[in-house]
């Protein structure tokens, strides 16, 4: 399998920006200017992740679901109340 240019491995150093570490993406991996993102440390991995879900992700969310998830509802008896 070729990997697209989305998930193709870039190899990148750290630097120091500022007083914070930091490290340059490349344009095609970058997410929408002024995007909150959430950072997470897994092990040896960091995780850089949209803070907000949009539109794009409900096909993706909605697979997720299990299978069981999505079924019919049992049916009810409707009991005859006398309101009075």
């Amino acid at each position: 399998m070729t990997p697209t240019a989305l998930n193709k491995p870039f190899v990148t150093r750290q630097f120091i920006a500022g007083n914070s570490p930091a490290v340059r993406i490349p344009t095609n991996m970058a997410f929408p200017h002024k995007t909150e993102l959430v950072v997470i440390r897994e092990g040896d991995r960091i995780i850089v992740e949209p803070k907000e879900k949009t539109l794009g992700d409900i096909p993706k969310l909605l697979h997720a679901l299990s299978k069981n998830f999505i079924g019919e509802r049992q049916d009810f008896d409707e009991i005859e109340r006398n309101w009075l």
